[in-house]
């Protein structure tokens, strides 16, 4: 890419965000999900509409302040990210985000692991012993409260605010995510 480059990946790495960079047969880009991202040495408006109208979805160089240039290339990979949808829940599954109504939904690594079991198998009660095995990784009981003290605080996360419920408990058989609408996983825009 050149070290023109080298201000725009400092400011993604900043943002969290790692490269995938591969020379695209005459011009070097940069792939977010499905989408090409262009990096144009020199501010060529004509060869810029060229690139678009032949398929790329963004065209950035070193003629525009590197904090744009990584803002366009953040936006176009967050867009391009594979997520699960239920109703009004989107989990990006790429950055482990979680929205619920819109509304940014900050999780744990474990209370996201557990979200995301009962996300892929939403409408079935999961028992205690499934959940262990499932995100905890053990084949036993370990006596502890931790399932309950999990879906509680994941609980609380999840639902507040929100007029309806997603995490039920199932008498005698366990959780489960109610979304009560169709599931599907979906790439990129289109919540």
């Amino acid at each position: 890419m050149g070290s023109d480059f080298v201000p725009v990946a400092r400011a993604l790495s900043a943002r969290g965000f790692d490269l995938a960079i591969r020379a695209a047969p005459g011009q070097p880009h940069v792939r977010a999900g499905d989408a090409m991202i262009l990096w144009q040495g020199t501010d060529d408006p004509l060869a810029r509409a060229r690139a678009l109208e032949g398929g790329v979805q963004e065209v950035v160089g070193p003629w525009m302040h590197e904090a744009e240039a990584a803002a366009r290339i953040i936006r176009l990979a967050q867009e391009q990210q594979p997520r699960l949808v239920l109703g009004d829940l989107v989990i990006h599954l790429l950055d482990r985000r979680v929205e619920r109504a819109g509304r940014p939904v900050p999780l744990l690594a474990r209370e996201y692991a557990l979200l995301l079991h009962l996300a892929r198998h939403a409408g079935q009660p999961l028992s205690r012993a499934d959940l262990l095995r499932a995100v905890w990784r053990l084949d036993f009981d370990p006596g502890t409260n931790s399932v309950e003290v999990h879906m509680s605080r994941l609980r609380a996360k999840l639902d507040r605010g929100c007029a309806r419920p997603l995490l039920r408990t199932v008498k005698g058989r366990g959780y489960m995510l109610d979304v009560g609408v169709g599931v599907g996983a979906d790439r990129g825009s289109g919540a």
